[in-house]
């Protein structure tokens, strides 16, 4: 089984912006372009590590894991993306949130 593991502060960066690139700086837009837009069909399972940053925005977690969900499905989101939070399990759940009611378009 191939997989990947990204932890969003060490990976990416501890203070994010928004949903898109030309508004803000480490937005959910550059997330998932660098680590989603190829990751979830070149690997079995994503397992991304929430810890240490400080807030999630809301857009930022829409562009992530809403556009995702919309694109593949919320069940096949549900199966391959592993979210791990020893800090933040409101996060997992406003994931979990945003996944379950984005549609396939």
């Amino acid at each position: 089984m191939k997989e990947l593991t990204i932890n969003i502060s060490r990976d990416f960066n501890k203070y994010l912006g928004g949903r898109e690139k030309k508004i803000a700086d480490f937005s959910g837009e550059a997330f998932r372009e660098k680590y989603l837009d190829e990751g979830f069909d070149a690997y079995d399972r994503i397992t991304i590590e929430l810890d240490g940053v400080l807030g999630y925005p809301w857009d930022f977690l829409d562009e992530v894991f809403g556009t995702m969900a919309r694109r593949h499905g919320p069940e096949k989101v549900r199966d391959k993306i592993k979210l791990v939070s020893l800090h933040s399990d409101h996060v997992v759940e406003r994931i979990l949130y945003i996944v379950e009611h984005s549609k396939k378009e």
